[in-house]
């Protein structure tokens, strides 16, 4: 199936756009490029639910941009998008990945929009998006909990058992975090918190009452202060948002507790939604709920696998060192705090 091209009359002449339009530009060719050849249809129907996906996200980028630059015609550039939103619907209601002329109708269809929208509207508002100075696309900050606003220390936790149930803490270690899933499955909002209590006694040796037990398994957190205070500086201007693995226990009384959480627009919890990171669909909770477009959002994480997982979906992802280090991330993304 024939490519299209890019050539430099499509460009815009705004960074951010030019780089959106080859994005999908890409998308349309790669979606192109399975017709006609024998393709597993869940490899087909993968690429159109990203194609549909990241047109959502231009079309609220382009709409963002041509709002703040005061575009006369950006209601009619707006009927645009919904009509070839509602089309796309359409497409994927009837969309059968396994039936060649349906996949060659639909690559036809979405090339020659691209050719007319990029040639036509979008280079009418072109000349006044030049005029309009760059702004951080960013609108929203997700941050984790653990290592990125409070420090936590798991050997606090095992010292504190071990002087509940005379065990020793590498033993405790050994019985509740290495040689069983118990902690994962808690997190996960797979067991409840008296099923907890009930698997950490049983590895203990004694059994545990929820009294006793609350104290040393939440107290192991401090925290980091130059983080809640950039939060502090972030909120007039940003959403802010709060995305962790963590089991109910420790959000009750310890997360619910700390200075900035009446900060949070938004709050994701893996136990709340039965996932815990990398999986996408703790994510992809997090941006339902603020609802923004991935690449208007930055996801904070100690670990880098999770903050890679972020950025797989469209989102920012950032690695959380120390807070300078964030800082000049942020400020490199032009981050007003």
């Amino acid at each position: 199936m024939v490519q299209l091209q890019w050539k430099d009359r499509y460009n815009i002449g705004y960074g951010e756009i030019d780089a959106q339009h080859r994005s999908l530009l890409d998308l349309v060719n790669e979606l192109s490029g399975l017709v006609g050849e024998r393709q597993d249809p869940a490899v087909v129907g993968a690429v159109f639910s990203r194609l549909c996906d990241y047109v959502r996200v231009h079309f609220t980028t382009e709409e963002r941009l041509l709002e703040a630059c005061g575009y006369a015609r950006l209601a009619d550039h707006r009927d645009l998008h919904a009509r070839f939103i509602d089309k796309l619907l359409e497409l994927n209601r009837s969309f059968d990945p396994a039936d060649p002329h349906l996949l060659s109708e639909t690559s036809d269809f979405l090339k020659h929009w691209y050719l007319e929208h990029i040639t036509k509207a979008d280079q009418d508002y072109a000349p006044i998006l030049q005029r309009h100075p760059p702004e951080s696309p960013v609108r929203a900050l997700i941050f984790d909990f653990g290592n990125v606003q409070y420090r936590f220390d798991n050997g606090r936790f095992l010292a504190g058992l071990s002087r509940l149930c005379g065990r020793s803490a590498e033993e405790l270690k050994r019985a509740i975090y290495d040689d069983s899933s118990l902690s994962l499955d808690y997190e996960a909002g797979r067991i409840d918190s008296p099923t907890f209590l009930a698997g950490v006694s049983a590895r203990c040796g004694r059994e545990l009452t929820e009294a006793e037990f609350l104290p040393v398994f939440t107290d192991l957190f401090a925290p980091i202060g130059t983080t809640l205070e950039l939060i502090r500086k972030l909120k007039p201007t940003y959403r802010i948002g709060l995305l962790s693995n963590t089991s109910p226990w420790h959000f009750e009384h310890a997360i619910r507790t700390c200075p900035v959480f009446p900060l949070y627009d938004t709050v994701t919890l893996s136990y709340e939604v039965g996932a815990s990171k990398p999986d996408p669909r703790i994510y992809q909770d997090a941006l339902a709920k603020l609802d923004l477009p991935p690449a208007a959002c930055v996801y904070i994480d100690d670990l880098p696998p999770f903050a890679e997982a972020a950025t797989k979906l469209g989102v920012i992802g950032l690695t959380y060192t120390t807070p300078v280090a964030l800082m000049a991330q942020l400020r490199q993304l032009k981050v007003a705090f």
